[in-house]
């Protein structure tokens, strides 16, 4: 298997969406992102059937059917293993200043809990410190998923 990159792990990690899934290709090391709908289909069709698809659809149907015909896909974590929430709590815990660690862990918890992290990040001029720390956390998440699947990475 050629190696995968790194950054394009994270970057899956960083762009999941709720209507598909990311897995690698064990056979081009590159990553790829099949909607649920399409994996659905390729999962209930005959080895033999063609989709009546869009032909911009086309090459991810025959991805579809590749990751659910063999095991040379792994999937990559999904938002669910991820955490986001954690992660903002990690971080907020981390913040040396009392003041702006009270007021993020605050800002976490009830609804809105995502735009009040936001605009808390904002309010006090940290959104590079996040945005570091995060990438940070999601690199090493892709590293620990990789040693897992015994995945050589550049």
């Amino acid at each position: 298997m050629p190696p995968a990159r790194l950054n394009d792990i994270v970057d899956a990690l960083e762009m999941q969406f709720d209507e598909s899934s990311s897995f690698l290709d064990r056979d081009t090391g590159q990553v790829e992102t099949v909607s649920h709908v399409l994996l659905r289909k390729a999962e209930e069709s005959r080895d033999d059937e063609e989709a009546d698809l869009p032909t911009w659809q086309k090459q991810e149907w025959e991805i579809a059917k590749r990751i659910v015909s063999t095991d040379h896909f792994p999937k990559l974590p999904t938002k669910f293993e991820v955490h986001e929430w954690a992660i903002m709590q990690d971080f907020s815990r981390s913040v040396e200043s009392d003041r702006i660690r009270e007021d993020l862990l605050h800002a976490i918890h009830g609804a809105g809990a995502f735009r009040n992290f936001k605009e808390s990040l904002r309010r006090h001029r940290i959104e590079s410190a996040w945005f570091a720390f995060r990438a940070e956390t999601l690199r090493r998440i892709a590293l620990n998923w990789c040693e897992e699947n015994h995945i050589i990475w550049v």
